[in-house]
C-alpha cells in the first residue's frame, strides 16, 4: 500500500539458532577491571565496544548467550536459505550504519519496494475494494493523528478507542489495523500507544540477502566478548560498580547496561541498592511485545508477484497472519503473527504453528497448494529467557517512560538498548543509536574522573 506508513515502521523480531557467519569473537578479555563493564552483546552493546575502544576506554564486554547479535540473528541450517529468526527489515531513518556496513563489505542489499497483494477469501481483492482499503487507511491516520496530538489521558491513549467502534467493522477496518497492530507494532490494538507511535521517525527499509544477523555478525567480529557469561548482580554503591556474573566478578568505573526490558521485568538482574521506584515504575510501562515468524518454505514461487510481496487477507479481527513472500527469490515466506495471537500460539506445538500460517495461504490459494509445501519452522520469541520477547511496546499513557528508563544512576550505571530511544525504539537502529550514545556518556565521565 503505497500510501501507509506501515512498511517503513516494520521492526524488530524473532528466534534462536546458529550464526550466517562465525564472528571472532574472543571468550574471554584480557582487562580483569576494565573503566567500563558493558553487559549484553546485541547490537547496542557491540557498538559500545566499538565506541569505547574508537576513545581509548578499557571495556569488557559480557554475554549470556553463546553467540553475538541478541535480537538481530539469521539461521541458515533450517531452510537451507538464510532465515532472520529477528531482525528482518533493516530500516533507515533517514540513514542505518548496518546498511553502508553491509554494501561496503560485499553483502547484497535492495531497498524494500513495499509492494503488496489483498486477498477476499480466496480471490484478489477487486479495484472497488482496494479504493475501500484505501480509505480506510486514511481514515486510521486521520483518527491515529487526532488521539496522538490530543490530550486524551493515559485510559484512552490506545489505538482502539482512538479508532472507534465504527472503523472496525469496514470491511477493510481489522486489516488496516492489524497492519499497523500486531503485524508491525506485535500488540493488539487495545494494547499500543498511538501518541508514542506517531512520535516515531520515519524511515525506508532495505532488505540483506545474507539475513540481517549476518550483517550484525560481520559488524561485531574481532569484538571480545565473553560468552556464555551471565550478569546476575549489579551492585552500584561506591566509585565503582560490581558486576557478579555466572563467571565471578567484575569490577569496573562505569557499567552499560543493554539487556531487553524483557529481562529487566523478569529481575533477572538483581541491583544493590534496589532500582530507585521511578525507574522500577518506567520498567513496568514498557511491555515486551511478541512477534513470531512461521517460515514456510515452498518448491516455488506460490504465489507468482515475485520477491519480497507482502500479502493480506481481509481480516475480521486481529488473530490473522500478515506475509512477506518468495524472500529474495528462494522460495522462502515469513508469516508473522504478533500480540496475544502470537503468546496463544507460543503455548501450542511448533507444527499447530506451522499448521496455522499455512492455512492462512491456503485459504488464499486452496489446499493443493500443500503439494509444493516443504518445511516450516516457527520461533517463539517470548519462551526465551534472554529477551523474553521481541522488542519493547510502551503501555498506553506511558510515553515518558523511556526517557526514565534511559537516565543513568549515579553517574555511572549506564541504561541502553532500543527501549530506551525516544524516536527509534523498538528498532536495530534505536539499539545502536543508544549503544553508541552510552558509550559516548561513559567515556566522558570516566576521562572527567580520571
Amino acid at each position: 500500500m503505497h500510501q501507509k506508513l506501515q512498511q517503513q515502521r516494520r521492526l524488530l523480531l524473532k528466534g534462536i539458532a546458529a550464526s550466517a557467519l562465525t564472528p571472532q569473537i574472543v571468550m574471554g578479555n584480557t582487562v580483569t577491571n576494565p573503566d567500563v563493564v558493558i553487559i549484553g552483546a546485541g547490537i547496542a552493546g557491540l557498538e559500545a565496544a566499538k565506541t569505547l575502544h574508537n576513545k581509548g576506554v578499557s571495556f569488557l564486554v559480557v554475554e549470556a548467550n553463546y553467540r553475538i547479535g541478541g535480537r538481530v540473528h539469521t539461521n541458515n541450517k533450517i531452510f537451507g536459505v538464510p532465515f532472520d529468526t529477528h531482525a528482518h527489515w533493516m530500516r533507515a531513518s533517514p540513514t542505518n550504519p548496518l546498511i553502508s556496513h553491509a554494501g561496503s563489505n560485499g553483502f547484497d542489499v535492495y531497498r524494500d519496494n513495499g509492494g503488496q497483494q489483498y486477498f477476499v477469501g480466496n480471490r484478489k481483492a477487486t479495484k472497488a475494494e482496494l479504493t475501500d482499503l484505501w480509505n480506510t487507511d486514511a481514515l486510521f491516520n486521520k483518527r491515529i493523528r487526532g488521539s496522538a496530538l490530543s490530550d486524551a489521558p493515559g485510559s484512552k491513549d490506545n489505538a482502539w478507542t482512538a479508532l472507534g467502534g465504527d472503523f472496525f467493522s469496514r470491511p477493510w477496518g481489522y486489516t488496516i489495523a492489524s497492519e499497523y497492530g500486531v503485524w508491525d507494532m506485535a500488540q493488539d490494538s487495545k494494547d499500543w500507544s498511538p501518541k508514542s507511535w506517531w512520535n516515531s521517525l520515519d524511515a525506508d527499509n532495505w532488505f540483506c540477502g545474507a539475513g540481517y544477523g549476518s550483517v550484525v555478525a560481520h559488524y561485531g567480529r574481532g569484538i571480545p566478548v565473553s560468552l556464555g557469561t551471565a550478569a546476575r548482580e549489579i551492585d552500584w554503591r561506591g566509585d565503582h560498580v560490581e558486576v557478579m556474573t555466572s563467571a565471578g566478578k567484575i569490577r569496573a568505573r562505569a557499567a552499560i547496561l543493554t539487556v531487553s526490558v524483557g529481562v529487566l521485568a523478569a529481575e533477572r538482574i538483581q541491583f544493590i541498592p534496589a532500582l530507585p521506584v521511578e525507574k522500577q515504575e518506567a520498567i513496568d510501562d514498557i511491555d515486551m511485545a511478541v512477534m513470531n515468524y512461521i517460515g514456510l518454505l515452498f518448491s516455488e514461487d506460490v504465489f507468482g508477484f515475485g520477491s519480497d510481496t507482502y500479502v493480506y487477507q481481509q481480516q475480521t479481527d486481529e488473530t490473522g497472519v500478515g506475509y512477506l513472500t518468495n524472500s529474495n527469490y528462494s522460495n522462502l515466506t515469513y508469516g508473522y503473527v504478533g500480540g496475544s495471537q502470537a503468546k496463544a500460539l507460543e503455548r501450542e506445538s511448533m507444527e499447530t504453528a506451522i499448521a496455522y500460517g499455512l492455512d492462512g495461504i491456503k485459504s488464499m490459494l486452496g489446499n493443493d497448494i500443500e503439494k509444493r509445501f516443504v518445511k516450516g519452522f516457527a520461533t517463539a520469541c517470548g519462551k526465551i529467557p534472554l529477551f523474553d520477547g521481541a522488542y519493547s511496546a510502551v503501555r498506553p499513557g506511558r510515553s515518558a517512560a523511556r526517557a526514565v528508563l534511559g537516565r543513568t544512576l549515579a553517574e555511572k550505571l549506564f541504561f541502553s538498548g532500543e527501549a530506551t530511544h525516544r524516536t527509534q525504539a523498538s528498532t536495530v537502529n534505536g539499539g545502536l543509536d543508544s549503544g553508541h550514545d552510552s558509550a559516548n556518556h561513559a567515556a566522558a565521565y570516566i576521562k572527567a574522573n580520571s
